[in-house]
């Protein structure tokens, strides 16, 4: 999320960018915890660990389509299509995530 903060100054209306993070941060550490096998340290812990890989990854792309010169390309409203990467993103994480703790919890 590094990419949003950068762009607050710089864009108008990237505070909801930053809410839309928020938000998804919750659902994917409420949806996760939900189910069972993630109750345990090392389910915690790897759904933490998840969060930030998906965390890097989304940044990396942001950082190659909004600063791909060094300097921010104005897309206007365009620049919520990135927003779309992020759910997506958080989805895969978490069914890889309880996909290895149900390995792990066997």
């Amino acid at each position: 999320m590094i990419t949003a903060i950068f762009t607050l100054s710089q864009v108008r209306g990237a505070e909801l960018w930053l809410l839309f993070w928020c938000i998804s941060i919750v659902a994917y550490i409420g949806i996760g915890y939900k189910l069972k096998v993630n109750h345990t340290k090392q389910g915690i812990k790897n759904m933490l660990i998840g969060l930030l890989i998906a965390e890097v990854v989304n940044d990396l792309v942001w950082s190659i389509v909004y600063y791909f010169n060094g300097t921010l390309l104005d897309y206007g409203i365009g620049l919520t299509y990135g927003l779309c990467l992020w759910v997506p993103l958080l989805v895969v994480t978490l069914i890889i995530v309880t996909i290895k703790n149900k390995r792990v919890e066997k």
